[in-house]
């Protein structure tokens, strides 16, 4: 079994990507999604949180996101707190995916905040999906309504493109169409079959 990581740009496709790959019957880990799993109310995770950054709990005893989010956007020494009280859970959660995957020959993880975790030890392969700063921009306005001026911030708020690209194993550009990322993917998949082939 081969772990793969999926990282990239805010925007850039990540998660189209992935679909794209479970349409082909591989199994992906969604790591954002499992997160939203620690806001929940009774999760130990969400108790930490709540002692850490109080006031960002809603009427339910849940996380409100856009709370929490206001009040750690901006400030990084926060956002690191908040990483080491979730990250752990995560990395529980996806190890546990992994485990119960081992007779795929490739298992993948969308990983948005691989680089930035550190999380590099965890795959035999990382895929970054890239896309233009302009490409995400438009992204966002379109598909979460942002306004240029958020969506700027937030892209310039993660780790930049061209380190990203340094980093990784294959890189996927998508600033087309999903027609032609799908075209991309079954590249990517004949290429690992290739090589795995030529490690046997």
């Amino acid at each position: 079994m081969q772990k793969i990581g999926i990282a990239g740009t805010i925007a850039s496709g990540k998660t189209s990507f992935a679909l794209l790959l479970k349409r082909r019957g591989f199994p992906v880990f969604n790591c954002d999604s499992y997160a939203r799993i620690t806001r929940h109310n009774g999760h130990p995770a969400c108790e930490k949180i709540k002692a850490v950054f109080p006031g960002t709990e809603d009427e339910h005893g849940d996380i409100d996101a856009a709370k929490l989010a206001s009040q750690v956007f901006h400030d990084e020494e926060k956002r690191k707190m908040l990483n080491a009280i979730v990250h752990p859970y995560v990395i529980e959660g996806m190890n546990h995916f992994f485990e119960s995957h081992q007779d795929m020959p490739f298992v993948f993880a969308e990983v948005p905040l691989l680089f930035e975790a550190g999380l590099e030890e965890y795959f035999d392969t990382i895929i970054v999906v890239a896309c233009s700063e302009k490409t995400a921009v438009e992204r966002m306005m379109r598909d979460r309504s942002y306004t240029e001026e958020e969506a700027e911030a937030r892209y310039h708020a993660q780790i930049n493109k061209e380190e990203q690209i340094a980093k990784a194993d294959i890189v996927i550009h998508n600033d087309g169409t999903l027609k032609e990322l799908d075209q991309k993917v079954n590249q990517m998949v004949g290429t690992l079959r290739r090589k795995a082939r030529g490690r046997c």
